[in-house]
């Protein structure tokens, strides 16, 4: 391990977090603290790399993201908007330049819609790019990290539409269909071409069950991953569904709650959460993101790996 290198990331992630939290404090959003032992509803999509607890002889899962958690609470305290950073917990299989096990993540939650969503997430990243480079720039000259570089991540971010990017990546000499998903180098392409890309309106069968579907083309969510260039995806974000009856119908119908079942999982997994849409009152339209710390380092630092932007980096075959 080169310990001045660690050093530096350590460094670079407390300034760039400062910034993500003036801007969160700065737009009336509250930090809030939540489990890191959850049921399912922690899971990210697949809940194949959910790592397994037994809970008190109940089975339980380290937390893959607070999203669910988060969106409850934007219901409740009266702005209407939260933030949380956790530690993530992936059992990915993959010792690669792109996978972790364990890394933090940034996630928040909002009453609002897509286009204030897309804003904050532009301005979040951006205070903390600033904070950066207001604290650190002895570290960042080390790297070679100049204006120019630091210029891309000034909002507004670009927006391509999903099907656009299909479009895009064919013209690049890719062969790709209406309805595959993106792979790593296909989201480097687009933000090595356009910087920091909004890649939006995905469809359905791609994404998270609670994603909202989109009024005028419902095979499509209302969504958006955010290309970060050296890294591509870097942030997950989307308005989300809150008409229980639709929610519920949307949850049993997905892949994922087909794998838990598989797991030996089943709907009771998600009751709290259920339990709560099905007798609020008055839901409100809301939406969120997560944004993955270290792929925001990794792309400001122009770094060629994942596991050079964290400072202990967790995979398959280490562990400290």
């Amino acid at each position: 391990m080169d310990l001045g290198h660690r050093l530096n990331i350590a460094k670079v992630e407390a300034s760039l977090l400062k910034g993500f939290r003036d801007y969160m404090d700065s737009q009336g959003f509250i930090e809030v603290q939540v489990p890191h032992i959850t049921k399912a509803t922690g899971a990210c999509e697949n809940v194949a790399t959910m790592f397994y607890l037994d809970y008190f002889g109940r089975r339980a899962y380290l937390t893959q993201t607070a999203q669910l958690h988060l969106e409850i609470l934007s219901q409740l305290i009266d702005t209407g908007r939260v933030y949380t950073l956790i530690r993530s917990f992936r059992a990915e299989p993959e010792v690669d330049d792109r996978h972790l096990t364990e890394f933090s993540l940034f996630e928040f939650e909002h009453v609002g819609g897509f286009d204030e969503l897309l804003r904050h997430i532009e301005y979040t990243i951006y205070w903390g790019v600033e904070r950066v480079a207001e604290e650190r720039q002895d570290i960042l000259r080390k790297y070679g990290v100049d204006g120019g570089w630091l210029e891309q991540f000034k909002p507004p971010f670009k927006r391509m539409r999903y099907k656009d990017a299909i479009d895009f990546l064919n013209e690049k000499g890719f062969n790709l269909e209406y309805g595959d998903d993106l792979k790593h180098v296909h989201e480097k392409v687009i933000a090595s071409e356009f910087g920091p890309t909004f890649v939006t309106h995905w469809p359905k069968h791609l994404k998270f069950f609670n994603m909202r579907e989109d009024p005028e083309n419902p095979s499509e969510v209302i969504s958006a991953d955010l290309e970060l260039p050296f890294v591509g995806e870097s942030v997950g974000s989307a308005e989300r569904e809150y008409r229980y009856k639709r929610l519920y119908e949307r949850l049993v119908e997905s892949d994922m709650y087909r794998m838990l079942i598989e797991y030996g999982g089943d709907v009771s997994d998600w009751d709290w959460y259920l339990e709560f849409w099905r007798t609020i009152e008055n839901p409100m339209l809301h939406s969120g993101c997560g944004i993955g710390v270290s792929r925001v380092v990794q792309s400001l630092l122009k770094l060629g790996n994942i596991k050079e932007a964290v400072v202990y980096p967790m995979d398959r075959l280490s562990i400290y």
